[in-house]
């Protein structure tokens, strides 16, 4: 809302068709063809393969019987330091990791009381929560590789043209005073390219000195031949502007032309100081907003997930337990076991509440991304696309990491723990 107002910028793509191929994936190939690949396919394949692995847990159960119980037998789990199915395990047996471990639903009775109803919820399993990172991942990574890979290559050429910008307004000024000199613009070119050669500017005016000489053209189309004029590789409104001011100018004489340059490279001047004030206005809100995204909302997450996981198998374990201790006893005892148990409840599976998490990250990404891209560029939706595709890869990549290692170590720690209080 403090952010002064101003003009965005625009996608050069869209301003010269030439450039359109390079949304896409560009291939190189000999005798200097090329194959080009659509972004948007490959990511679209990305998401569905990462997608479909993330609800393995669920098709498998569905697949061997649903959730009457049938589907048992898929469950693989650790017991005894063997791995083994679910059915050849005795409901004795300490089970130290499952895949997918689905449990007996409790639900209150017409007396009030907890009671199961014979269908099975879940996936409670170390396996499934594992599986479910993938849920997320396969949004990050899906929609990501498709805005970063259709705004990779039409980044790097505006990068070239802003880093252009940059010291532009020296390079106007020289070329201003080559004009003031008395030199003709065909030979103010070559001069101001051999003085800064090896820059950005040096470049771009060997690129018009290159197209006088040797194609025999004159400054106007060297500078804006549809085909090989040098504003193609530096596509900048500011930078055309510029050129544009020089051809008008050079046909009142060298020392207007001059004049004209001069006060130009001295607006450009001013124009970059404006720029460097307003990031620095900003630059407590885009490094909170930033640090956001790159680490905080990932690594929070991930740890909330991790203790989720472990409150949970604990919860699951204990209300096992407590079950098979208070089946023999009195039927006070077995109130009070049941009394227990319904304190636990069955508890929301890891599996469900990680992807909830999951995707609030990557919503989260998203929409803090568009808002930087906004404070920083105003109406940039270039920049927005490519800035999407890293953000979302990297932070989702960062969330899923961490929360896979959170929830590996606080796993041990709830296997600990439980066999533990089961030798007590």
């Amino acid at each position: 809302s403090t952010r002064p107002t101003g003009y965005g910028q625009r996608d050069i793509s869209e301003d010269n068709p030439e450039l359109k191929k390079f949304k896409n994936i560009i291939i190189k190939l000999g005798n200097n063809s090329e194959i080009q690949l659509n972004p948007t396919s490959l990511g679209v394949l990305l998401f569905i393969v990462l997608f479909v692995i993330g609800l393995t847990p669920i098709i498998v159960w569905n697949a061997a019987g649903g959730s009457d119980g049938n589907g048992m037998c898929a469950d693989i789990v650790l017991a005894e330091g063997k791995i083994m199915s679910r059915c050849d395990v005795e409901e004795s047996t300490d089970i130290t990791f499952a895949f997918l471990d689905y449990r007996e639903e409790m639900a209150k009775n017409a007396d009030g009381n907890q009671e199961k109803t014979g269908r099975r919820i879940g996936p409670y399993g170390l396996g499934a929560s594992i599986f479910s990172l993938l849920i997320p991942l396969s949004f990050g990574l899906g929609f990501g590789m498709i805005y970063r890979l259709r705004s990779k290559n039409v980044i790097k050429i505006r990068k070239k043209a802003k880093a252009l910008e940059k010291e532009f307004a020296s390079a106007l000024f020289q070329l201003g005073n080559r004009l003031g000199d008395g030199y003709p613009a065909e030979i103010a070119f070559q001069k101001v390219a051999v003085v800064m050669d090896g820059t950005v500017s040096g470049k771009f005016f060997e690129l018009v000195s290159m197209n006088i000489q040797k194609q025999g053209m004159g400054v106007e189309k060297a500078i804006f031949d549809p085909h090989h004029g040098a504003i193609l590789y530096y596509p900048s409104n500011l930078i055309e502007s510029s050129m544009k001011v020089l051809i008008e100018s050079s046909r009142k004489g060298p020392l207007i032309a001059s004049q004209a340059l001069i006060n130009v490279s001295e607006y450009i001047k001013q124009m970059h100081r404006v720029d460097e004030r307003l990031l620095d206005l900003m630059a407590d809100v885009i490094s909170s907003m930033t640090s956001q995204i790159k680490f905080l909302t990932p690594a929070i997450a991930g740890i909330v997930i991790g203790i989720t996981s472990m409150i949970t198998q604990i919860l699951g374990t204990l209300s096992g337990k407590l079950e098979s201790l208070t089946s023999g006893g009195s039927a006070a005892e077995m109130s009070a076991g049941t009394q227990m148990l319904s304190m636990f409840g069955n508890g929301i599976p890891t599996f469900h509440f990680q992807i909830v998490v999951g995707l609030y990250v990557v919503q989260i990404v998203y929409i803090l991304t568009i808002l930087i891209n906004g404070i920083q560029n105003g109406s940039d939706k270039l920049n927005e696309r490519y800035m999407l595709g890293a953000n979302l890869v990297k932070s989702t990549i960062t969330y899923c990491t961490l929360a896979f290692v959170v929830i590996m170590l606080f796993s041990i720690i709830a296997g600990s723990i439980v066999s533990s209080v089961g030798t007590m």
